[in-house]
Parts: C-alpha cells; sequence; structure tokens
C-alpha cells in the first residue's frame, strides 16, 4: 500500500456526537456555525448545535414515519430536504437561531428508499435517486414534476452540473448515465462505464468540473467532464469497496473512504495520465502464444491455450510469463502493485513510483463525508455516531 500518513499530518478527532439509535446516513455541518444537520435510520433528523461545554446536543429531533435515509441542506436559502424510506420527500427551512425547522413541502416522489437529493437553487430544483430504479426532478416554487429516468439498476447516487445542465445519475450495476435536463424533460447524453461493480458515491467540483466516483470494485475514477474529451483515469489503492468521497479544493485533495477503515488522501494537483485502453486480442500481443479460447490456433500451433492478462501500464493483452512483473505506479493512479509487462516495468523509474496519496486508518468506515471549506472541518458518519475531523495539518 502507499505510503502511511505521519501523525503530524493525520486527521484530528475533535468531537463524536452520539445520540441516534440507528445508522446515520447523512450529515452536514452548517457553515459559519458549531452546528450540525444529520438524518438516521431511527426516523429522526437532528440538529446538533455546541454547547459552552465543548458537547454537541440536539436542539431539534424531528421524528417520521419511516427512516430519513438523505439529506441535502442549502445554506444561503436555509432549506433543507430530507429524503425518507418510503419514498416520499420533506422540504423545510431552518431557523437563523438553529431552533426550529419549518415544514414547506412534502414530494411524493418515489416508491421506495429515497437514497440521495439534491437542491439546484439556480434553477429551483430538487434531484432525487431511490431504489426504485428512478431518477426525478421536480420543481421546488411549483411541486411539479418535470421529468422522471428509469435506470436498469437501483440508482444510489446523484451530482449535477450547473454550467452543462447534466445530471450524473450512478446505479448498483456500476453504470453512470449522463442526461441533459430541462423544465420538459431529458434527453441522453451518454452512460460513463469504469466500474467493474456498483458504485456506491460520487462528488462533482464545479470549479475543475471533474467528477469522481467510487465503488465496490476499490477505486475511485475521475472523470475530466470538463474538457468534454471523455478523458478518466483510476485512483487505486483501497482493498476493500469504497464508501465515500470528499473533494478539498482549496488544495485540490480527494479524501476516499472503505469498508476497511481506511481513508486515502490523493494529491490531484500532480501531473496524472490517463487509464490505458484495454487491448482485445486472441493472442499475447508480446509472445504470440494462444489464449485459451482460440481454438483454432491451439490446433495449429499444437500448444495449450493460456490465460489472458492485461499490462496495466500500455493496456496490451499479455500471458502470465510476459507479465509476470508487478510495480506500483502512482502518475496512472497505481498506489499499490499492478502487473506490467516487461517494457513497461523496465520505463518505470524511481521517481515514478513515488507515492501520490497517503492513507490513515481512523479506525471506522466513514460512509459519508462532507467538509466545511471554510474551517476546513470534515463531518463524518460513521455507524450510529457523527465524527467531526480537523483537517488542516492533513489537507495543507
Amino acid at each position: 500500500m502507499a505510503t502511511s500518513v505521519p501523525r503530524s499530518k493525520r486527521p484530528v478527532l475533535i468531537s463524536k456526537l452520539e445520540g441516534h439509535g440507528d445508522t446515520v446516513n447523512q450529515a452536514i455541518a452548517v457553515p459559519g456555525e458549531d452546528a450540525v444537520i444529520s438524518v438516521s435510520d431511527d426516523k429522526s433528523i437532528r440538529v446538533w448545535v455546541k454547547r459552552d461545554s465543548g458537547e454537541y446536543w440536539p436542539t431539534i429531533c424531528v421524528q417520521y414515519e419511516a427512516s430519513a435515509s438523505s439529506l441535502d441542506y442549502h445554506h444561503e436559502s436555509q432549506k433543507v430536504f430530507i429524503g425518507l424510506g418510503n419514498g416520499s420527500i420533506h422540504e423545510y427551512s431552518l431557523s437563523r437561531d438553529l431552533n426550529r425547522l419549518e415544514p414547506r413541502r412534502n414530494y411524493p416522489t418515489h416508491s421506495s428508499r429515497v437514497t440521495a437529493v439534491k437542491y439546484v437553487q439556480s434553477e429551483n430544483w430538487l434531484l432525487s435517486v431511490s431504489r426504485d430504479k428512478t431518477f426525478q426532478w421536480q420543481c421546488t416554487k411549483t411541486a411539479r414534476k418535470l421529468g422522471s429516468f428509469d435506470a436498469h439498476a437501483w440508482c444510489l447516487a446523484i451530482e449535477y452540473d450547473s454550467h452543462s445542465k447534466y445530471a450524473f445519475v450512478a446505479d448498483f450495476s456500476g453504470q453512470i448515465s449522463v442526461l441533459k435536463l430541462d423544465t420538459e424533460g431529458f434527453h441522453f447524453i451518454t452512460t460513463l462505464k469504469g466500474h467493474q461493480s456498483s458504485i456506491r458515491c460520487l462528488w462533482f467540483d464545479k470549479g475543475k468540473r471533474t467528477l469522481f466516483s467510487g465503488g465496490f470494485d476499490e477505486i475511485v475514477v475521475v472523470w475530466d467532464i470538463g474538457s468534454h474529451k471523455g478523458l478518466a483515469y483510476e485512483l487505486s489503492g483501497h482493498k476493500s469497496k469504497i464508501v465515500s468521497l470528499c473533494y478539498y479544493s482549496a488544495s485540490d485533495k480527494l479524501l476516499s473512504s472503505s469498508d476497511d477503515c481506511t481513508t486515502a488522501i490523493w494529491d490531484l494537483s500532480k501531473d496524472r495520465q490517463e487509464t490505458a485502453e484495454w487491448g482485445v486480442g486472441a493472442s499475447c500481443e508480446k509472445c504470440g502464444i494462444p489464449f485459451f479460447w482460440n481454438v483454432k490456433d491451439m490446433w495449429t500451433k499444437k500448444m495449450i491455450g493460456v490465460r489472458q492478462h492485461h499490462c496495466r501500464k500500455c493496456g496490451r493483452a499479455v500471458c502470465h510469463k510476459c507479465s509476470e512483473n508487478l510495480s506500483t505506479y502512482p502518475p496512472m493512479g497505481f498506489e499499490i502493485a499492478v502487473r506490467m509487462c516487461a517494457d513497461c516495468h523496465a520505463e518505470v523509474t524511481t521517481d515514478d513510483r513515488t507515492p501520490m496519496a497517503a492513507f490513515v486508518d481512523l479506525g471506522a468506515v466513514l460512509s459519508t463525508m462532507k467538509i466545511d471549506e471554510t474551517r476546513c472541518l470534515l463531518v463524518a458518519s460513521c455507524n450510529k455516531t457523527i465524527r467531526l475531523y480537523d483537517m488542516t495539518n492533513a489537507l495543507s
């Protein structure tokens, strides 16, 4: 694995909020305030405020008829949106003194658990995805349903690019559907395919216009949306499925957390290389030995076929003998040793192996992460608790 984080650069746990009776599904800091909003499978939303004692206590606790499964908060308008396990979405206004949640509107949107909600103030749209395999968007002024998209599997995450009006919908099959939205419906743009299994989380940075996706295949894929060139590269270093992502624009660093309690800090300010496209062939592109499905060549050459592999650096289809070398290659995102052909392995220098990421064991699975950039404060949900980390040194 890549280098560990020195103690002086580790995230500092400054507070742990306990009180929910079931899994915390999302937690968000209120910018400029010592306050946190959280939703949980215990069917509640809570607003936690820091007291003079230094501890956080809830000033608001609202109970629902179903689990509170997703949350979005827009600070400028004080709007709070809560998605529930029964498919409905509730809209509130949070008072300036953080003591009241005023009900505004209910949206009977989905037929199953709402997995993510996102408010787009510029368009007055509410975007949502659900386990009912649909993505929907509605007008928050009129509550009118503007459109719906049917996916092939559970929809698990959503992001939105206000510049292009693209919605990115990630599903359980490992695909990301790109849709251009308007008030009359949508135009299907493309499908982003880079994961081998389910996508658990998305993050979109509007400054770089870059989309990040994390999946159960233990990799993060970085998609360059702004260039319109279809460029993408992988970040590989975790040893378990990735459950959450968080990008910090001030230092151009990405956080990813996995199921093995490891959180990675990826330095994206350095030059990266696009992931090689895998070659397709019936025989090894180095020595010519046929692969085991190439019956014709096996018969002609009177030899037993072998298993196909790929060099992670050049992408060529090769046999095991021609790709026995293993090496890290951080410029292409490989912080753990991967298979390379002999030619590519010989080209990799010591400088090429210099890590571009660091990994820290926080002793907890951070199932969601949000960062308050004004204070470099990371708010993470972890089972039934909420953890607050000072990221000043870790992200500097």
